[in-house]
């Protein structure tokens, strides 16, 4: 896999492998404070797929901004919501380098469900669309830019390859996104002794039960009795939006195929020794011809974990910075 890193990375004691990364927010949680940087104001924002839904949406202007810099939208992966540590710490890094940065409940957790009645899915790229229209209608709005993780990394890259409607998106950014949703699901099932996959059913699980998704008796009782992630999108996912199978699913919805029609500066940030995402998905790019012909460009490491990339000596993950300067140059290419 060599000739797939980019970037170096050096690791903090004593986080030193994959999974030791990988863990290191729950282990050590950090809260990573924005009130001192930043004016929060809070926004409900309609969706228009005709189910009356809406997305609760956080906007930080920072106390001292820059007025040519777009309000970047940072997406939570999996299981997470806007107080995700990896979503406040890009916040933080972002507002602190005068970015006015917006964090978003995708349907059906957090600040976002007493507004909706299903459930946020890999490939539901309309509501960050919807999302980003409002945010680049923000009085001295400057474009957009979209940050997403993970799962939330997989809808970014989908949105950016789809058509962006006329929507002012000047660039992007995924850290460690599912390129094959198909493949992930599979490969997460077979580490860790299954643990990563167990605490993924249950977030799941705790989600649709909390959420106000109509779900029958039926539904309830075979919810209890899942216990895969396969199981939970042939349940839930592909039910409720009109696909086949969780396969189907996958298929439909999966990044990868997305990644050569991207059209605006988009970094794909990445470590090899991710523990829930097989790097051979990775590898299957051609990220040299991606390159020559794309805006896309890679940030891909040996070493960094899943969402982890906790650095030596370094209060925010390495990606933070990384994907800061990518912003600032294309910013600065665009203006």
């Amino acid at each position: 896999m060599r000739q797939l890193v980019t970037d170096t990375f050096v690791p903090a004691r004593p986080w030193l492998t994959g999974n030791l990364q990988t863990i290191a927010d729950r282990v050590r949680p950090r809260t990573h404070q924005l009130a001192a940087v930043a004016v929060e104001e809070r926004r409900v924002v309609p969706l228009g797929d005709g189910s009356d839904d809406a997305l609760a949406v956080r906007l930080h202007r920072p106390r001292t901004s820059d007025p040519t810099r777009p309000i970047v939208l940072v997406v939570h992966g999996m299981g997470g919501t806007i107080d995700s540590t990896y979503v406040r710490a890009t916040a933080l890094g972002l507002l602190r380098a005068g970015y006015p940065v917006a964090r978003v409940d995708l349907r059906g957790v957090g600040d976002s469900i007493p507004h909706t009645r299903t459930l946020y899915h890999g490939g539901r790229t309309e509501d960050l669309r919807d999302v980003l229209r409002a945010l680049s209608d923000e009085p001295g709005a400057e474009g957009v830019a979209l940050i997403g993780f993970s799962l939330g990394g997989n809808a970014t890259l989908k949105l950016l390859g789809e058509p962006l409607d006329g929507i002012p998106v000047r660039a992007g950014a995924s850290v460690c996104a599912p390129l094959d949703l198909g493949s992930g699901v599979e490969h997460i099932r077979h580490r860790m002794f299954g643990l990563y996959e167990r605490f993924f059913v249950a977030r799941l699980r705790h989600d649709t039960l909390a959420s106000q998704l109509a779900l029958t008796e039926e539904d309830r009782a075979a919810l209890v009795e899942v216990d895969s992630i396969v199981a939970f999108d042939d349940l839930i996912t592909a039910k409720r939006n009109g696909w086949r199978d969780a396969a189907h699913y996958y298929a439909v919805n999966s990044s990868a195929q997305f990644l050569p029609r991207i059209t605006v500066p988009t970094l794909v940030v990445h470590a090899l020794d991710d523990p829930m995402i097989p790097a051979d998905t990775y590898a299957a790019v051609d990220w040299d011809l991606l390159e020559r012909e794309t805006p896309v460009r890679r940030a891909i490491t040996a070493r960094g974990g899943h969402v982890g990339f906790h650095e030596a000596g370094a209060e925010l993950p390495w990606y933070v910075g990384r994907i800061r300067r990518f912003l600032d140059d294309a910013c600065a290419a665009g203006a």
